[in-house]
């Protein structure tokens, strides 16, 4: 999940000085490094990279990144959304990658044979004109290129994340397959954010300029730490370490 590293709109991204940051942004920059740090603590503990291992690098990753966020700040703005732009494709493979492996968990815990490529493809394709159709998308066409790419791979990602995870829930519940609680955990954690960041998407493009973008931003940084807090939580419940990926008989 993309965490504190926008602290600003598109507007922000462009200019000579540096970009600047104001205290909420300082605090969800901290919080998502202290909580980031707590919950790869907590998977360590509780050997979560055997079961899960995607997810376990993905933590690592989101501490590596959250470390990296006070010294990007100081960056021009240019430099920044190159940093940014880079962040946020790392970011979203990892994504793919552990629905990926939650699906896999799945099968696993049901003790059931991989799906057919057509029935996944037909459940995604759906998922997609489900999901495009939800809201009148925009594409700024007048942008500098950079941002253009910018806001194209944040609208992308938005719409490709929540149609996954329709994928996997529409394919679970096609047959009745029953979720690992660990694994169940994880997907709503990124469920909610996956939410949030397809409604910020699709406000992004809708003419927001100053503070109401700057917001937009918060807004989905916020849902990014509660996703956060909620692992946290999640990982101390002795209930989710009982049930993690044991096959159903």
């Amino acid at each position: 999940m993309q965490g504190p590293a926008g602290c600003g709109g598109e507007e922000s991204f462009v200019g000579s000085g540096n970009l600047t940051a104001d205290t909420l942004d300082i605090v969800f920059v901290w919080a998502g490094m202290f909580l980031a740090i707590v919950l790869l603590a907590m998977a360590t503990w509780q050997r979560v990279f055997r079961t899960m291992p995607i997810f376990f690098c993905y933590l690592v990753w989101c501490v590596c990144s959250a470390t990296v966020v006070p010294a990007a700040l100081h960056l021009s703005a240019e430099n920044y959304l190159r940093y940014f732009l880079l962040s946020m494709a790392i970011d979203d493979s990892f994504h793919f990658a552990i629905l990926a492996e939650l699906g896999r968990a799945v099968l696993r815990y049901n003790d059931a044979a991989s799906p057919k490529r057509s029935t996944l493809v037909l459940l995604m394709t759906l998922a997609i004109v489900l999901v495009w159709s939800l809201g009148r998308w925009v594409f700024p066409t007048r942008l500098p290129a950079i941002q253009l790419t910018y806001v194209l791979l944040l609208q992308g990602f938005a719409i490709l994340r929540v149609a996954c995870l329709l994928t996997l829930a529409w394919w679970s519940s096609l047959h009745a397959f029953r979720w690992p609680t660990r694994a169940l955990q994880i997907a709503s954690g990124f469920g909610v954010y996956a939410v949030v960041s397809l409604g910020t998407a699709l406000l992004h493009t809708h003419g927001m300029t100053g503070m109401q973008y700057h917001w937009l931003d918060q807004i989905q940084v916020a849902s990014y730490l509660g996703a956060l807090s909620y692992w946290v939580l999640a990982f101390g419940t002795k209930e989710a370490e009982s049930e993690i990926l044991v096959p159903n008989r």
